[in-house]
Protein backbone atom coordinates (compact mmCIF):
# COMPACT_ATOMS: atom_id res chain seq x y z
CA UNK A 1 0.00 0.00 0.00
CA UNK A 2 2.09 3.09 -1.07
CA UNK A 3 1.31 5.95 1.30
CA UNK A 4 1.68 9.98 0.41
CA UNK A 5 5.73 9.91 0.33
CA UNK A 6 6.73 10.16 -2.99
CA UNK A 7 8.33 6.44 -3.63
CA UNK A 8 4.68 5.27 -3.32
CA UNK A 9 4.28 4.88 -7.40
CA UNK A 10 8.09 3.32 -7.42
CA UNK A 11 6.84 1.20 -5.27
CA UNK A 12 4.12 0.16 -6.64
CA UNK A 13 5.43 -0.09 -10.16
CA UNK A 14 8.08 -2.78 -8.82
CA UNK A 15 5.91 -4.67 -6.61
CA UNK A 16 3.46 -4.86 -9.82
CA UNK A 17 6.26 -6.21 -12.35
CA UNK A 18 7.66 -8.29 -10.25
CA UNK A 19 4.16 -10.04 -9.20
CA UNK A 20 3.12 -10.32 -13.17
CA UNK A 21 6.96 -11.91 -13.96
CA UNK A 22 6.72 -14.30 -11.14
CA UNK A 23 3.20 -15.61 -12.26
CA UNK A 24 4.65 -15.82 -15.65
CA UNK A 25 3.19 -12.69 -17.74
CA UNK A 26 5.23 -11.66 -20.49
CA UNK A 27 7.72 -8.58 -20.08
CA UNK A 28 5.60 -6.77 -22.20
CA UNK A 29 2.36 -6.86 -20.48
CA UNK A 30 4.49 -6.43 -17.34
CA UNK A 31 5.90 -2.90 -18.58
CA UNK A 32 2.68 -1.63 -19.89
CA UNK A 33 0.85 -2.67 -16.22
CA UNK A 34 3.66 -1.18 -14.61
CA UNK A 35 3.31 1.73 -16.51
CA UNK A 36 -0.01 2.20 -16.34
CA UNK A 37 0.03 1.26 -12.09
CA UNK A 38 2.62 4.31 -12.02
CA UNK A 39 0.06 6.55 -13.31
CA UNK A 40 -2.73 5.66 -11.24
CA UNK A 41 -1.00 5.88 -8.39
CA UNK A 42 1.25 9.31 -9.21
CA UNK A 43 -2.97 10.78 -9.47
CA UNK A 44 -4.09 9.16 -6.24
CA UNK A 45 -0.69 10.32 -4.16
CA UNK A 46 -1.18 13.78 -6.26
CA UNK A 47 -4.86 15.08 -5.45
CA UNK A 48 -5.62 12.64 -2.49
CA UNK A 49 -4.37 13.68 1.22
CA UNK A 50 -4.42 10.10 2.41
CA UNK A 51 -3.28 6.11 2.35
CA UNK A 52 -3.33 4.74 -1.57
CA UNK A 53 -4.54 1.02 -2.21
CA UNK A 54 -3.18 -0.91 -5.39
CA UNK A 55 -4.90 -4.24 -5.77
CA UNK A 56 -3.85 -6.36 -8.61
CA UNK A 57 -6.20 -9.62 -9.83
CA UNK A 58 -5.41 -11.73 -12.62
CA UNK A 59 -7.82 -14.23 -14.28
CA UNK A 60 -7.41 -16.26 -17.24
CA UNK A 61 -6.54 -13.84 -19.81
CA UNK A 62 -7.12 -10.96 -17.66
CA UNK A 63 -4.86 -8.59 -15.42
CA UNK A 64 -6.71 -5.99 -13.13
CA UNK A 65 -5.44 -3.60 -11.39
CA UNK A 66 -7.03 -0.89 -8.60
CA UNK A 67 -6.28 2.21 -7.17
CA UNK A 68 -8.10 3.17 -4.07
CA UNK A 69 -7.59 6.72 -3.02
CA UNK A 70 -9.55 9.33 -0.60
CA UNK A 71 -10.24 12.03 -3.12
CA UNK A 72 -14.07 11.47 -3.92
CA UNK A 73 -13.85 13.32 -7.34
CA UNK A 74 -13.91 10.69 -10.14
CA UNK A 75 -10.85 12.25 -13.04
CA UNK A 76 -11.96 12.26 -16.71
CA UNK A 77 -8.97 12.77 -19.16
CA UNK A 78 -8.18 15.81 -19.77
CA UNK A 79 -7.57 17.17 -23.36
CA UNK A 80 -4.04 16.19 -24.18
CA UNK A 81 -2.22 19.39 -25.88
CA UNK A 82 1.87 19.19 -26.45
CA UNK A 83 2.61 22.03 -24.61
CA UNK A 84 1.03 20.58 -21.29
CA UNK A 85 3.53 19.90 -18.50
CA UNK A 86 0.53 17.04 -16.58
CA UNK A 87 -2.59 15.80 -17.13
CA UNK A 88 -1.47 12.88 -19.49
CA UNK A 89 -2.03 9.98 -16.91
CA UNK A 90 -5.23 9.29 -17.90
CA UNK A 91 -4.64 9.48 -21.74
CA UNK A 92 -2.23 7.16 -21.13
CA UNK A 93 -4.20 4.65 -19.23
CA UNK A 94 -7.53 5.27 -22.44
CA UNK A 95 -4.62 4.60 -25.16
CA UNK A 96 -2.64 1.78 -23.29
CA UNK A 97 -5.29 -0.57 -21.66
CA UNK A 98 -7.70 -2.64 -22.91
CA UNK A 99 -10.89 -1.39 -20.81
CA UNK A 100 -10.89 0.71 -17.58
CA UNK A 101 -13.40 2.68 -15.52
CA UNK A 102 -13.83 4.43 -12.37
CA UNK A 103 -16.39 3.96 -9.33
CA UNK A 104 -17.07 5.79 -6.06
CA UNK A 105 -17.07 3.45 -3.10
CA UNK A 106 -20.62 3.68 -1.57
CA UNK A 107 -22.24 4.39 1.23
CA UNK A 108 -21.79 2.47 4.48
CA UNK A 109 -18.48 1.53 3.36
CA UNK A 110 -15.67 1.43 5.79
CA UNK A 111 -14.23 3.96 2.87
CA UNK A 112 -17.73 5.82 2.22
CA UNK A 113 -16.48 9.04 -0.31
CA UNK A 114 -13.39 7.30 -1.54
CA UNK A 115 -13.30 5.88 -4.94
CA UNK A 116 -11.20 3.40 -7.33
CA UNK A 117 -9.72 3.94 -10.77
CA UNK A 118 -8.95 1.07 -12.17
CA UNK A 119 -7.64 -1.12 -15.88
CA UNK A 120 -7.44 -4.06 -17.32
CA UNK A 121 -5.25 -5.62 -19.78
CA UNK A 122 -6.10 -8.73 -21.65
CA UNK A 123 -2.96 -11.08 -21.86
CA UNK A 124 -3.98 -12.85 -24.76
CA UNK A 125 -3.66 -12.24 -28.22
CA UNK A 126 -7.44 -10.95 -27.84
CA UNK A 127 -8.02 -7.28 -27.08
CA UNK A 128 -11.57 -5.92 -25.94
CA UNK A 129 -11.98 -1.95 -26.09
CA UNK A 130 -13.85 -0.27 -24.17
CA UNK A 131 -14.10 2.42 -21.32
CA UNK A 132 -16.15 3.24 -18.45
Amino acid sequence: MPDQRPQGPRIARHTIRTALLDYGHTTEVAARAELLTSELVSNAVKHSDGPVTVRLRTSPGIIRVGVMDNHPELPDPLPCTPDQDFGRGLFLIDALADTWGRYPLPAGSRTAGWKVVWFELATSRQRVRSAG
